[in-house]
C-alpha cells in the first residue's frame, strides 16, 4: 500500500504491451516481471503488473517516473518486446484501503495519455512514439477531505515535466535500435563498465564501443538522462 497524505501531488503511470496478443502470454509476462524486478527507482509505490497486459506505478516526480519507464522500456526491448506509457500527475484518491482501489485526476491523466500515444503511434511518420505526457492537475491542489489520498507532502512544486518533443524522440530514437543496441543504451545508463556490459551482451568491449559510436549512444544518454532529473 502507498504512502498516505492528507496533501498530494503524484505522477501516476501506466503502461502497455505494445501488439501483446503476437507473443506466447506465458513468456511474455516472466520477461515483464524479471524486467520489473531489475528497477530501482520504486518511486511511491513500485511499477507492478495489474490486468492483462497493464502495469502501474506512482512516482513523486516525473523524473522518477520517467527514470523507470525508459530502463524497464530498454530491458523489454532486449528481449524483443516493446511498451507504451502514459503518465499524468495530480491527486490521487483512495478509494477502497483494503483492495487498494484508486482513482483521481493523475490517474485520468496518465489513461488520456496512453491512449494519445497508442492513437499517436499509428500516425504516418510517428510510428516509434512510446511516451505521452498528460495534462496534470495544479501541484498545489488540496484534498477534499473526503478521501484519503496518496503522494507527496508537500506537493512537489518545481517538478516541471520535461517538453513532450524532447520524450517522443528519445522514443523515436530507442525505437530505431536493434535488441543488443537497445541493451548497450540501458548499459551505459547504469553506469555499467564497458568490459562487464560487453561480457553481459556477449561481445567483446571493443565491440561495444563501436556500437556505442555507431548508433550515438552517448548524445542519445545525455538527452534521456536530462529528463530524469
Amino acid at each position: 500500500m502507498a504512502a498516505l497524505k492528507s496533501h498530494t501531488y503524484a505522477i501516476a503511470v501506466i503502461g502497455d504491451i505494445v501488439n501483446s496478443r503476437e507473443y506466447d502470454r506465458t513468456a511474455l509476462h516472466r520477461t515483464l516481471k524479471a524486467a520489473l524486478a531489475t528497477l530501482t527507482e520504486h518511486g511511491i509505490e513500485p511499477l507492478h503488473p495489474t490486468v492483462g497486459d497493464e502495469i502501474q506505478g506512482i512516482f513523486a516526480t516525473h523524473g522518477e517516473a520517467l527514470r523507470a519507464t525508459h530502463l524497464l522500456r530498454l530491458h523489454l526491448r532486449e528481449s524483443g518486446y516493446d511498451i507504451r506509457f502514459g503518465i499524468g500527475a495530480g491527486e490521487i484518491r483512495i478509494v477502497d484501503r483494503d483492495s487498494d482501489i484508486q482513482d483521481g485526476p493523475a490517474w485520468w491523466s496518465a489513461r488520456e495519455a496512453l491512449n494519445h500515444t497508442e492513437q499517436l503511434a499509428t500516425t504516418p511518420g510517428w510510428a516509434g512514439i512510446r511516451t505521452g505526457l498528460g495534462p496534470g492537475s495544479p501541484n498545489t491542489k488540496e484534498s477534499d477531505g473526503s478521501q484519503v489520498s496518496v503522494g507527496t507532502a508537500p506537493s512537489q512544486k518545481d517538478d516541471t515535466p520535461p517538453a513532450p518533443a524532447l520524450c517522443h524522440l528519445i522514443d523515436a530514437h530507442i525505437s530505431t535500435l536493434n535488441p543488443s543496441t537497445c541493451g548497450t543504451l540501458r548499459s551505459l545508463l547504469e553506469g555499467e563498465p564497458n568490459t562487464e556490459s560487453a561480457a553481459r551482451l556477449g561481445i567483446s568491449p571493443s565491440a561495444n564501443t563501436q556500437r556505442i559510436t555507431r548508433h550515438n549512444l552517448r548524445p542519445l544518454k545525455e538527452a534521456i538522462r536530462a529528463t530524469w532529473t
